[in-house]
């Protein structure tokens, strides 16, 4: 039989209307697709986000990343032990006691691509799954600092980090990254699988900004595109490909070089940036295998 909608295409699914779906529709896939569209763009939801908390309670496990962080920490406490066992006299000049520790910053470049935005690891996962703060204190603990970008106002923009380390610790760091790739690969199949409603709901508000927002700064706008990277990797998304928000990505200045701007003329670059997004995303939607998980 021919599309219900265009009577031209064969029909090849079903799809319901109306208030409350109760008009049943043979369509093709092209009617069906733009049927999704129009539903969604129809629809904002906005949905309140479930924070799961990274405390540790008395008698439970703690998360993976923070079990794997201490226990390299114990690793680092008997090599001291050790060293005192054996007698051996730290040689330590005053220079080096008065002197502030030297920090190093850990090159990314090896960091597969899905997890890293520039030189920076992306932790959205983590973030999302409410065991970010809980990696920070711990990797704190081992003398490393997982160091974000505040632009425009917007703390942490992106959930992208570098991390930093103190003296000469260039294997443990290692050690540490490795932990934190496989956590936060580990994050990400829980939002899949177990906390839909939650990445759902970050995907759905990025989405709704980014297609109705007046004013866009450069800060908020690589934080909003964080969560649908995610989606786009899992190809979640009609509209927008992962290729192309990276390259989104890769041209938002982090600067803050805009705070030179006056009031009105950052009104203007800013206004300038959501009319442009507001028609990049006038089509990105969530697909059919997204919208079983969220919606």
């Amino acid at each position: 039989m021919k599309c219900e909608i265009c009577h031209k295409a064969d029909a090849k699914t079903a799809i319901h209307r109306g208030e409350n779906e109760e008009e049943e529709l043979y369509v093709c896939q092209a009617c069906a697709k733009q049927e999704r569209l129009s539903r969604q763009k129809k629809s904002q939801r906005t949905r309140k986000v479930i924070h799961i908390s990274g405390d540790i309670e008395d008698g439970e496990e703690p998360p993976p990343i923070v079990g794997a962080i201490l226990n390299a920490f114990e690793e680092m406490s008997r090599e001291i032990e050790k060293v005192a066992k054996d007698g051996a006299k730290p040689q330590i000049s005053i220079e080096q006691v008065q002197s502030e520790p030297e920090w190093h910053e850990f090159p990314m470049d090896r960091v597969p691509p899905e997890f890293r935005i520039g030189g920076r690891i992306q932790l959205e996962g983590l973030y999302l799954i409410g065991e970010l703060d809980a990696v920070k204190r711990a990797a704190h603990a081992l003398k490393m600092d997982l160091v974000g970008v505040t632009a425009d106002g917007v703390n942490e923009t992106g959930h992208a980090y570098t991390l930093r380390y103190e003296g000469a610790s260039a294997e443990r760091a290692k050690r540490f990254v490795g932990d934190l790739l496989r956590e936060e690969k580990n994050a990400r199949i829980r939002l899949f699988e177990e906390l839909p409603r939650v990445f759902g709901d970050s995907l759905c508000r990025a989405l709704a900004i980014l297609k109705n927002c007046r004013l866009l700064s450069e800060g908020e706008f690589f934080d909003l595109l964080s969560p649908l990277r995610l989606a786009a990797r899992e190809q979640m998304l009609d509209g927008i490909t992962f290729a192309a928000i990276d390259k989104l990505l890769a041209g938002i200045d982090l600067s803050n070089s805009e705070d030179r701007l006056d009031q009105n003329e950052r009104d203007r670059v800013d206004a300038q940036r959501a009319d442009r997004m507001n028609r990049r995303f006038e089509d990105v939607v969530l697909n059919e295998r997204a919208e079983d998980k969220f919606l």
